[in-house]
């Protein structure tokens, strides 16, 4: 296993070393093509590209491509859906804005491994599993839900209560559309009470691009699933096989199912149109949802 001890240090390979990496992705199973982010903080007049070693790099900014205009707005309302879902806490916090010297809007998100000028220990699943990095990063798709379920009944200092909020973000994931939730997207972080499983982030809705995979990323009840093909009874399964008991499966699926028909996120109203992107955001996760919440 490559999970850090409880007294260790920050992990050797830390989210700077991410972005380069991750830059260059795969064709087919993600959307190919380089998104280019930077290591950026807020200052009192706005925010900054993190240029010099002592500038505090507290959040990460997110740029659209040429060819996927929509990508930062598909991210923000991603994770603003997460919220009103997951709740407030369980969910990594950004925002809409533009950095000094760089044109474009950016997605701001903001860094939950820093805790004032200290970075705290943050290990992902694929790093814990020793999965193979390398430049195409297939080793993140290695893998299933529910041995990414075994890392946190194993590892989280509160297994219990942080095996329903992963059970929550799987079926999150699904009803999204996102098919790149992979090992990398699922992190340890540490607390004061030991390691937990960290706020949720990395959350998009590919299917909304038609070039996309329309699998899971991972495995789930034993393979790869077309997602029209995911239903309320696989869900179920998977709550169950991790070790969920049935009232606990069925009450996150209540309160995840109530709280997207009531979703502020996506009441778009009469500034939606059509050919919107935000019409077929909308459509993809309605369209989940009745075969998962019914």
């Amino acid at each position: 296993m490559g999970l850090i001890p409880a007294d260790g240090e920050a992990p050797v390979h830390p989210i700077e070393d991410d972005l380069i990496d991750e830059a260059a992705t795969t064709a087919g199973r993600t959307l190919s093509g380089v998104q280019k982010k930077l290591l950026a903080f807020r200052a009192d007049d706005g925010f900054w590209p993190a240029v010099e070693v002592t500038d505090p790099a507290t959040h990460i900014a997110k740029f659209n491509r040429e060819d996927l205009p929509t990508i930062v707005q598909n991210e923000h309302l991603s994770l603003s859906l997460a919220r009103e879902l997951l709740g407030e806490d369980d969910v990594t916090r950004a925002q809409l804005a533009t950095l000094h010297n760089i044109d474009g809007i950016a997605l701001l998100v903001e860094r939950f491994d820093r805790q004032g000028e200290e970075r705290l220990r943050l290990e992902d699943f694929a790093q814990i599993l020793n999965k193979p990095r390398g430049r195409t990063f297939e080793g993140k798709y290695d893998g299933s839900y529910e041995e990414a379920a075994e890392i946190v009944t194993r590892y989280s200092a509160r297994g219990r209560v942080d095996l329903d909020r992963f059970f929550r973000l799987v079926v999150f994931n699904l009803v999204l559309g996102n098919a790149d939730a992979h090992l990398k997207n699922f992190s340890l972080l540490e607390r004061a009470e030991g390691l937990r499983l960290s706020p949720a982030y990395d959350l998009i809705n590919t299917l909304a691009y038609p070039v996309y995979d329309r699998i899971t990323a991972l495995s789930i009840g034993g393979r790869k699933r077309e997602f029209d093909t995911i239903d309320r009874r696989i869900v179920e399964q998977f709550g169950l096989d991790i070790g969920l008991p049935r009232a606990a499966v069925e009450r996150a699926l209540a309160a995840l199912g109530k709280g997207l028909a009531t979703a502020r996120t996506l009441a778009f109203g009469d500034r939606v149109r059509p050919d919107d992107f935000r019409e077929t955001y909308r459509n993809v996760i309605q369209g989940h949802a009745q075969r998962i919440f019914t």
